[in-house]
C-alpha cells in the first residue's frame, strides 16, 4: 500500500549542495522559525547550524502541488574532531544509557543521528491539546484534498525511510534520533525497531533518545516498507540540481 501510494503522490531527492540545500534551509526556517517558533527567526529566511557542514540532506516533493513538504538530515562524525559529541548526547546528558568506545567497535565514526525532520504545516496535526512538533508527531495528515488524506502517514514515514537509505548507503552500523516514545512505537509496527537508550527530556515537547541497528533493519522491516524503501533508494540515486 505504502510503496504504490507513495510513488504516485511523492519522491525524495537528496540536497547537499546549490539551490537544493538552500530550500531545506528554507523550509527549516518556515517550520522551526516561523511556524513553531523553536528557533529565532533569521533575516536570511534561511535555518541552519554548525551541524549541517557534516551532515547530508534530503527533501521531500508533493508532486500534487509541486513543492517540497518536508526535509531531514542525516549528521555524521565530524572527521576533523571524532570525539565531537552529537546534537542529542547534548541533549539528553546525564540521562542518556549510552556512550560510544572506538575499541569496541561503537565509535562515533559508525554512527549517525537523524536530525532536523521538518514537514509544513498544511501537512501535520497534532492531538488537541499537545505540543506541536516539527515532523508532526504520532499523528501526520494532509489538510487538502479528500482523495488525498488515505496517503498519510506517508509523509513521515517516508522521510525516516529516506534517511535508512542513506544510512544504509553510509554503511553506519547504528543512527540515533530524538522522537515521541509513542512515534517510535508506531514505527515498530512497519519494523522500524528504534530502541529507547536514555530517558525522555523536554525537547521541543517530550522525546526520548533512540537507537536503530542497521545491520538488522532489512531483516525487520515489514514487506511494503521494504519496497518502499527501494523505491526511495531509486529516487536518491537520481542527481538533482
Amino acid at each position: 500500500m505504502y510503496a504504490n501510494l507513495f510513488e504516485t503522490y511523492f519522491h525524495v531527492v537528496t540536497a547537499n549542495s546549490g539551490p537544493m540545500l538552500e530550500e531545506v534551509f528554507r523550509l527549516r526556517h518556515q517550520v522551526y522559525c516561523e511556524e513553531l517558533g523553536f528557533e529565532p527567526q533569521r533575516a536570511s529566511r534561511l535555518e541552519h547550524d554548525e551541524y549541517d557542514k557534516r551532515s547530508t540532506h534530503c527533501l521531500l516533493f508533493h508532486k500534487a502541488s509541486k513543492t517540497y513538504i518536508g526535509c531531514s538530515r542525516l549528521i555524521l562524525a565530524d572527521s576533523n574532531e571524532p570525539e565531537a559529541p552529537f546534537p542529542f548526547e547534548l541533549t539528553c546528558g546525564k540521562s542518556l544509557r549510552w556512550s560510544f568506545d572506538s575499541s569496541a567497535g561503537t565509535g562515533r565514526e559508525r554512527y549517525g543521528e537523524i536530525s532536523r525532520l521538518a514537514i509544513i504545516a498544511k501537512f501535520r496535526r497534532f492531538p488537541r491539546n499537545e505540543v506541536a512538533v516539527a515532523d508532526g508527531g504520532s499523528e501526520d495528515f494532509y489538510d487538502g484534498d479528500e482523495d488525498e488524506k488515505h496517503l498519510f502517514p506517508t509523509i513521515s514515514l517516508g522521510l525516516y525511510l529516506a534517511m535508512t537509505a542513506i544510512v544504509l548507503n553510509q554503511g553506519l552500523k547504528g543512527v540515533f534520533a530524538m522522537m515521541e516514545p509513542r512515534l517510535a512505537r508506531r514505527l515498530r509496527r512497519l519494523g522500524i525497531l528504534f530502541e529507547q537508550v536514555g530517558e525522555a527530556v523536554e525537547h521541543h515537547g517530550l522525546r526520548g533518545p533512540f537507537l536503530i541497528d542497521c545491520d538488522s533493519i532489512l531483516n525487520t522491516l515489514k514487506p511494503d516498507c521494504r519496497a518502499l524503501l527501494g523505491k526511495i533508494q531509486n529516487s536518491l540515486a537520481i542527481p538533482h540540481a
